[in-house]
């Protein structure tokens, strides 16, 4: 029978019945990647017919405590091994309707091929009050052995911004415009392959020692070229559809006619949308759900691991990542020791300067005693540096120095860190609020440190008087003054005004005027109109000839600012806590 087997699956006659006449017990996982469709109508049957629907969730107090698997073994083995048996059934369903592969025989698989692995990806997908929505399971392709020029070629991911995700958010605050968000299922599955891969069955599956394999002829999650394929695909559809891809970021796209606004911000497989017309947005939505399996969410909530919470009467807007904060902090709270009774007004111990002199040397003592906390540094360290990225501003300058340790922290590393969560479990509830004044334009606070080796520059850029774009970054090169340090913390801010300016063209505003970057050097502001003090800054004339140049087309003005009142102080040291507090209480009356 499995002879017989093998030579149908060659011709594409595989059938329900031959798989069944190979085994009597297949479960519904089984069914689902085979195509198997039961008469016998169990849970998980139901659950496979649905594929790519959502389905209540019911928990109930024997399950245990709830937490995501990390393979197929430890999700069959958790509690919860009905509801992950569930979600993996629905997703090999929902693969087989979409003809994601075709089985042939492994002895017909040429030699030279490489035949790739695969396993699931788990995931509880959250509401934006904290509930469970549903159990998310995702087979993933082990593309990590491909090999450039045989199983791929060019790689891309299609990841919009975080500063045009908050500048389209305060602007549609501003004006009004409505806020949705679209979530489009099965993403990567929607483009064709052009390359012959092969991939083992996924695990759970009774494949009778493996001797049927997937052909792929969708592009499947964790394909090198997965990213790429989708990005093209969707953008096709969104230029011909009357969009217009924005030059400075490729994720944006803006659709303007006889007044009417709809902008689209892409990220992977979920769309930002922002319209002033409902019309339009439903005309969209229907002829995208046509081309995709599309989800309308409706009203914008939840986004990216942050909940938005509008007051349209006010025009103001906030936004928030106290779930994800909880989360984190709990996920490692068993660190905290004496820190547990402990509050801290700012993240990071006044005056501590992390050095690598702290890192512990490979094959020391030392070294071994760090390798038990060196996964959840890494761990700790990728969530500030989400917080930082989305809403966190003033975690932004702990996050980016605690990175530059992430993988080999020493203990004052380490101790800097849980300080840093300390702090975030008693500040869990601050949000980002926007507020816009729509007769403010742009306007940006840069300053820099020249306490250490390399200077550390941070800079602020408002919006209507919003604060929707930050960075904390170390420079490159050793500056032999503050004046100098303060000068190139300009040109990095310089280089973000450039990007921004055409960002706000793009969406269709009009910039006649240059964009005031505001410094707390005389010195730095006095470079940048005129190559003054030349014996001083000749071995730096290339970068400041940049930063003239872009003065003298009066795209950018440099205004000095006194130290007291510059907000991004905070992003360039670890400042006492009186300054830390008051430039904190100065950011949030900001607007």
């Amino acid at each position: 029978m499995a002879a017989a087997l093998v030579a149908n699956a060659v011709h594409g006659e595989c059938r329900a019945d031959d798989f069944l006449a190979v085994d009597n017990s297949l479960g519904a996982v089984d069914a689902a990647f085979f195509g198997y469709d039961s008469s016998n109508d169990t849970a998980l049957v139901t659950a496979a017919r649905s594929a790519g629907g959502a389905y209540s969730v019911t928990l109930t107090s024997d399950q245990g405590a709830l937490r995501v698997p990390k393979s197929y073994r430890q999700a069959m083995s958790s509690p919860q091994a009905e509801q992950w048996r569930e979600a993996i059934a629905k997703e090999l369903a929902g693969l087989v309707a979409l003809k994601t592969w075709d089985l042939v025989p492994l002895a017909s698989v040429p030699t030279s091929a490489n035949v790739m692995h695969c396993h699931f990806v788990f995931a509880i997908k959250r509401k934006a009050d904290g509930s469970i929505d549903k159990f998310k399971a995702r087979l993933v392709a082990d593309g990590n052995t491909q090999k450039h020029g045989v199983d791929f070629d060019r790689v891309f991911a299609t990841v919009v911004k975080a500063l045009t995700i908050r500048l389209v958010l305060a602007i549609a605050a501003a004006r009004d415009y409505n806020l949705s968000s679209l979530d489009i299922r099965q993403a990567y599955l929607q483009a064709a392959l052009d390359e012959d891969l092969y991939m083992r069955a996924p695990p759970g599956v009774n494949n009778r020692g493996g001797e049927l394999v997937c052909k792929l002829r969708r592009s499947l999650y964790g394909l090198k070229q997965a990213g790429r394929e989708w990005a093209q695909l969707l953008s096709s559809f969104l230029v011909s559809w009357g969009f217009v891809r924005s030059t400075i970021d490729v994720c944006l796209y803006t659709y303007e006619k006889d007044g009417t606004v709809l902008w689209a911000l892409v990220y992977v497989d979920d769309i930002l949308l922002a319209d002033n017309c409902p019309n339009l947005r439903a005309r969209f939505v229907a002829d995208i759900s046509r081309r995709f399996p599309t989800e309308d969410k409706g009203e914008l909530e939840w986004i990216l691991n942050t909940a938005i919470t509008r007051n349209r009467a006010a025009r103001s807007l906030t936004l928030s990542q106290g779930l994800y904060t909880a989360d984190l902090v709990a996920k490692f709270e068993s660190y905290f020791d004496r820190s547990r009774s402990r509050h801290f007004d700012s993240p990071i111990e006044e005056g501590l300067e992390l050095s690598p002199a702290d890192q512990p040397v490979l094959g020391s003592v030392e070294y071994d005693e760090m390798s038990k906390f060196r996964d959840a540094y890494m761990a700790i360290v990728g969530g500030l540096l989400w917080l930082a990225n989305m809403t966190r501003v003033d975690i932004a300058y702990s996050a980016s120095q605690l990175a530059r340790f992430m993988t080999n922290p020493g203990p004052s590393h380490f101790k800097a860190a849980i300080r840093v969560l300390v702090y975030l479990r008693d500040t869990a509830d601050r949000a980002l609020v926007m507020r816009p004044d729509p007769v403010r334009g742009l306007e940006s606070f840069v300053d820099s440190s020249w306490a250490t080796k390399f200077s550390c520059s941070g800079g602020m850029f408002f919006y209507y008087g919003c604060l929707f774009h930050w960075f904390s970054k170390m420079q490159r090169s050793v500056t032999l003054s503050s004046a100098e340090a303060e000068f190139f913390g300009a040109m990095l801010a310089a280089k973000e005004v450039i990007f921004i300016r055409e960002l706000l063209i793009d969406l269709g505003f009009i910039i006649d005027a240059p964009s005031v970057i505001k410094c707390d050097s005389k010195s730095a502001v006095g470079m940048a109109f005129d190559p003054v003090a030349f014996k001083k800054t000749k071995h730096i004339l290339r970068a400041a000839e940049f930063l003239r140049d872009l003065v003298a087309r009066e795209v950018v003005s440099v205004e000095h600012l006194p130290g007291a009142v510059m907000l991004a102080d905070i992003l360039t040291k670890a400042a006492s806590r009186a300054v830390f507090v008051e430039l904190i209480k100065q950011l949030d009356t900001f607007a």
